[in-house]
Parts: C-alpha cells; structure tokens; sequence
C-alpha cells in the first residue's frame, strides 16, 4: 500500500474503528512509490458522534482536583482522547500535504500515527473502564483550526510537535500526578506512558527544526517565525515547565530558556 493511500483511508475514515487502520502486511510494507501532488487541507471524516461540537455545546475541562470523581476523568480523559484523534488527522494530512518531503520525514510521520492509535486506543478503553464511551462528549478542533495555515513541513512541526506535543511534556506528568493523588493509578499509567512518547515526538520536530531552520539565528526564532495566530508559543508549556524532558528531546539549552521565560 502507498503511504498515500494510508494516510486518505485514515484521514477520511467516518469511524473510529477506521482512524486506527493499519495496512496489509504492518507498517514496514508501505511504499513511498507514487505521493501525488500535494493536498490542501480537507475536513478529516467523522463518525457523527465525533463531530466537531458548536462552542456552547462544549463540556468545561474539571479542575484537578476534582479527578477522583468519575464523571469527571471522564471528562478529562474525554478531552486528551481527542487531542490524540486530531493529532492523528493532522498526520495523516501532512503525508498528503508535503509530498516531496524527505523520506526520513515521511516515514517518521508514519511511526509518529502509530504511536497517536496507541493512545487513542488507551484513551478509549480507559473512558469505557469508567462507564462511558468516547464521542459520550462534545469534541473541539482545537488542532484542526490551524492546518489550513500550515503551509510547509517546518511550520506543520512548529505547530504539531513543537507546540502542542511540546505541551504534553509539562500537562502529562502534571494530569498523571493529580490521576494518582485521587487513587486513579490505571489513568496515571497512561499519563506516564504518553509523557515519555511525547519526548519522542518533540525530539523528532526538534530534528527537523534543526534541518530546515540551519540557516535562521536560532533554533527559537526559526520556531516563532514558524508559528501561526492559532498556536502561539505559550501553548507549548504548562504551569509546571519540565526543562529536563526537553533536554531529552534534544532541544537546546536556548531554546529552553526563551520557553521557560515565556508568561
């Protein structure tokens, strides 16, 4: 199967079942053969459950320290599953969107959705572990609003790994730590587990930046150039900012001091 292919079979799927597709013969039998001309921007598929939710249909996020009540994480859980179902969209997007993208991007762009199913997956079965189901709750585009902007691979990873995984760096262990403070050990886990994935897929935009921004004055500058009115750079930390979890992604030490003094 082409990659292309994949990515439109994800991309357009009109059930959540299908957002987790997997190709014939496991992701090491894609080819990169045919990519096609590049792709706008297209409203992924929904199931209708999953539809994008009008503003005043939107549930409140809870505060943490509510987390022990079951509705609740399920509200929370509810939220980061869907971040995952966009992130898993916008990836699959960018194969279509940037077609003459380095091989070595596109592949990773692959691993980086199997990682993204893995979490929905997680997500969902946990939601269901407390007596609900994913698309229970109005779901916002919060990702989806800035793609039509993304025009170019280092502005797609500006916004998707830079900022809003680079956020996860500081919300996971934050949520993990409220899930445990409330006796929720099986959401922590998760919480665990997709901290440590995010150091990952911060690490890969980190490479990237690095790549295509080698000429600008710096790694952080190229990324503020890059950014786009719907992810300006404040939405890539939490409260909490974890520096060492960015060293481990491989950003620099002056890109971690420009986002630690950020207010």
């Amino acid at each position: 199967m082409e990659l292309s292919d994949f990515a439109e079979r994800i991309l357009f799927a009109d059930s959540l079942e299908g957002k987790f597709f997997r190709p014939p013969g496991g992701l090491s039998g894609l080819t990169d053969r045919d990519p096609g001309p590049p792709r706008q921007w297209s409203e992924p598929g929904r199931p209708a459950e999953l539809a994008i939710a009008p503003r005043g249909e939107r549930v409140k996020f809870p505060h943490p320290e509510n987390l022990g009540d079951p509705v609740m994480a399920v509200r929370a859980l509810h939220t980061f599953a869907n971040h995952e179902l966009m992130a898993i969209e916008m990836m699959a997007w960018a194969l279509l969107a940037y077609p003459d993208a380095p091989a070595a991007f596109r592949v990773g762009l692959v691993r980086l959705i199997a990682d993204e199913q893995r979490h929905l997956r997680m997500y969902a079965e946990r939601i269901a572990g407390l007596g609900a189901r994913f698309g229970d709750l109005p779901v916002n585009d919060h990702f989806l609003r800035c793609a039509p902007e993304l025009t170019t691979p280092l502005k797609w990873i500006c916004a998707m790994n830079l900022t809003f995984e680079q956020a996860n760096l500081d919300h996971a262990p934050f949520f993990g730590h409220h899930f445990r403070r409330q006796g929720d050990e099986a959401s922590a886990e998760i919480m665990d587990i997709i901290f440590e994935d995010e150091i990952h897929h911060v690490g890969f935009g980190a490479r990237w930046l690095s790549k295509y921004g080698a000429d600008g004055p710096s790694s952080f500058e190229t990324y503020l150039s890059n950014l786009t009115f719907h992810n300006e750079p404040i939405r890539a930390r939490g409260e909490e900012f974890d520096a060492e979890a960015r060293r481990r992604a491989g950003l620099d030490d002056e890109f971690i001091r420009a986002m630690a003094e950020l207010s």
